[in-house]
């Protein structure tokens, strides 16, 4: 009898002892690793500035700290070491400063910078580099995962517009665009003005991935005609681009006028034609 209650206290220690480790925070993140994701740039200038398929990357150093390693062909150098690390429960977090290269054309200076991160895993990870003296105070928010679409997709697209019908074929305008902005709901809003051709707008323009693509259809109501007299016609979009936003196609097709017309944004200048 004895030895059967020296046991059970024996067990009974133990399992208290390993519930006190795991209740006192003493599990640990290993926070070394490439970190794959986007980044959201922000300053006085402008904000959400979103680049994809951004990489940091973190260093265990010997002593326990963490050295910061990215290199964005967007926004520069940032080179962090002697980062300090805590870690409670399932969350790492990191904080520390050190420097980055920025600049344009070849020509960069030496910024100083801080780090923050929070971290529960590889795949859920969020990092903050802030540079104060930059465009007056710039912060470069990195996220694991894929860009958002709408925020990716927002933005300016210029280039030319190529307008076809039953009456004719190819005809070109240079110096077109087209605005994309982004709801914060997954879908765009889409305008494009032209003198020739009218106003349309979509204003929750549906945004899905196929591969390397994003495409994005809508519809909506544009008013042409002659001088002060207008109609409203239906139209749909039909666009698609790149994540780089450099190979891009955004036509608005009017069914019901001049037999089927259908207007197309390209990227670059309109193609040269003999007369």
């Amino acid at each position: 009898m004895k030895i059967k209650s020296v046991l059970m206290m024996l067990s009974v220690a133990s399992i208290m002892m390993a519930c006190d480790k795991e209740d006192s925070g003493s599990k640990t993140v290993d926070f070394a690793g490439s970190y794959k994701g986007y980044t959201l740039a922000s300053c006085n200038y402008f904000q959400n500035m979103i680049s994809a398929d951004e990489t940091v990357v973190l260093t265990k150093n010997t002593d326990g700290t963490a050295s910061v390693s990215f290199t964005s062909a967007t926004w520069g150098e940032f080179t962090i070491t002697d980062v300090q690390a805590s870690v409670n429960g399932d969350l790492c977090t990191l904080s520390g400063s050190g420097q980055t290269q920025m600049g344009m054309n070849g020509n960069t200076s030496t910024y100083d910078c801080t780090f923050t991160a929070e971290i529960r895993s590889q795949d859920d990870a969020r990092m903050e580099f802030r540079i104060p003296a930059v465009m007056g105070g710039m912060t470069l928010t990195f996220q694991t995962g894929g860009a958002p679409a709408d925020l990716l997709l927002a933005g300016t697209y210029e280039g030319y517009t190529d307008a076809d019908c039953s009456y004719f074929q190819n005809r070109y305008t240079d110096g077109k665009r087209v605005k994309l902005t982004a709801n914060g709901d997954g879908s765009v809003k889409v305008v494009f003005e032209s003198a020739s051709w009218g106003t349309f707008t979509v204003e929750s323009a549906t945004v899905t991935r196929e591969g390397g693509e994003y495409l994005f259809t809508g519809s909506g109501s544009v008013a042409m005609g002659m001088g002060d007299s207008t109609s409203n016609y239906d139209f749909t979009l039909s666009g698609r681009t790149n994540a780089a936003k450099d190979d891009f196609s955004i036509a608005f097709n009017v069914p019901a006028v001049m037999g089927g017309l259908t207007v197309t944004l390209l990227p670059g200048t309109a193609p040269t034609t003999e007369e």
